[in-house]
């Protein structure tokens, strides 16, 4: 499919609008649905059927894991108002761009192309209707109940949903607002899901309009909100994670009380095993979600918590991180920033005071900060704050002598 996939990367905007065409030709309801282009949590048409057709083998046979893939992005995009139907006519739509803009094409390399396509969207068309068929909405309203600003560029926003929400700590929810013309943005969960469908999303304010927007939003306003996605932390705090309640005489792996062993089926993680979470700016949202996850158990791992902000003023949850470490003796929380003091636009407020008395902040490179303890070699690691921050704090944990399959890092 070599040749297929070149000539779709190399003609990007030809294809796309070919393909937009005979979408409105057969369908202009269809048309609607495609994300605004301004939204950033979706892939465009000529980036899927490239990463389509990297999957075919013979004859036109599509991988089962690439099936997989467009399946699980068939049940997400029924959140832009994709139906089984406007599944299939995307479908009919790629194909006839492909032969309008792969006219030179040899005929079997298109036959093989096609049939792949016709697989695929056959496959999503089916994937949506089962999540039809089985009640699971599209996505879910909610009402903005409170609002906090914790500083000029954080702020904090609290929904109540019409039911409950479906994802896991650690995984990024795609969210909208009537305003925002299906635009969507992900946002991390600060909270575990629970059955009154109560969410809090943490926000930096900056160049995106959209994230604007939603910071802005009022009490009563009316957010739409996706399915749970992303991995990062699910081998611990996912559907049949390995970190399970290590209490004595919990079962362990090989189904004897008190075994020191590992949970799980062998790849679990030992349950004497701590953690280590390090958080910069709304990173803290996901890893907080998890801090309280393991609130909820009887016997939870210790957990040391490094949270970093460019200003101490920018610390914008650090009170309430200190009211519950002293209330968990599990609970170690570990203030860093870049600067020692705040710049005069800040604009801190309570939320960003310790109490008298506690540990002081630390001021510097988190990476330096944290390696400087020691190598954390007996820790599960999860790390999640700015792309390059992320990877330097990784790098440097590595180097120190954390093993790298014990790291996982959330980056934006």
């Amino acid at each position: 499919m070599r040749p297929v996939t070149s000539l779709i990367e190399d003609n990007p905007d030809v294809f796309l609008a070919t393909v937009m065409s005979r979408l409105s030709t057969l369908d202009p309801l269809a048309y609607t649905c495609i994300p605004h282009v301004d939204d950033q949590t979706h892939i465009s048409i000529t980036e899927l059927l490239a990463a389509m057709l990297d999957g075919v083998g013979d004859e036109g046979a599509v991988d089962p894991g690439t099936v997989e893939y467009f399946r699980d992005l068939a049940r997400d995009y029924r959140r832009f108002g994709f139906t089984p139907q406007t599944f299939t006519t995307l479908g009919e739509s790629l194909r006839l761009a492909l032969r309008e803009v792969g006219e030179d094409l040899p005929f079997e390399t298109e036959l093989f192309a096609e049939r792949a396509i016709t697989a695929t969207t056959s496959e999503m068309a089916a994937a949506a209707q089962e999540s039809i068929d089985a009640g699971i909405p599209a996505a879910t309203d909610a009402t903005v109940v409170q609002v906090e600003r914790r500083s000029r560029r954080f702020i904090v926003v609290r929904l109540e949903a019409d039911g409950p929400l479906s994802y896991f700590p650690g995984q990024y929810l795609p969210v909208t607002a009537g305003y925002l013309q299906n635009s969507w943005r992900f946002l991390c969960p600060s909270i575990p899901a629970n059955e009154w469908g109560q969410v809090e999303f943490h926000i930096q304010t900056g160049d995106d309009e959209a994230l604007r927007l939603l910071a802005g939003s009022q009490p009563g306003d009316r957010w739409s909100i996706g399915l749970g996605q992303g991995e990062f932390g699910q081998r611990l705090f996912g559907a049949g994670s390995a970190l399970v309640d290590a209490s004595p005489g919990a079962v362990t792996g090989d189904g004897e009380p008190g075994d020191d062993g590992d949970h799980g089926d062998g790849g679990g993680v030992d349950k004497q095993d701590d953690l280590l979470f390090i958080a910069y700016g709304t990173g803290l949202a996901p890893l907080r979600a998890m801090m309280f996850e393991l609130m909820t158990r009887t016997y939870p791992p210790r957990l040391h918590f490094f949270v970093g902000a460019e200003y101490p003023g920018e610390l914008y949850e650090l009170m309430g991180l200190w009211n519950f470490a002293a209330t968990c003796p599990w609970l170690s929380v570990v203030p860093v920033t870049t600067n020692a003091e705040d710049a005069w636009w800040v604009q801190a407020t309570e939320a960003s005071q310790p109490p008298r008395g506690l540990h002081l902040t630390q001021v510097g490179q988190m990476a330096e900060i944290v390696t400087s303890v020691g190598s954390w070699a007996d820790r599960d690691v999860l790390i999640a704050g700015p792309e390059q921050m992320a990877r330097d704090i990784r790098r440097a944990l590595i180097r120190r002598g954390t093993p790298r399959d014990r790291i996982e890092h959330l980056e934006f």
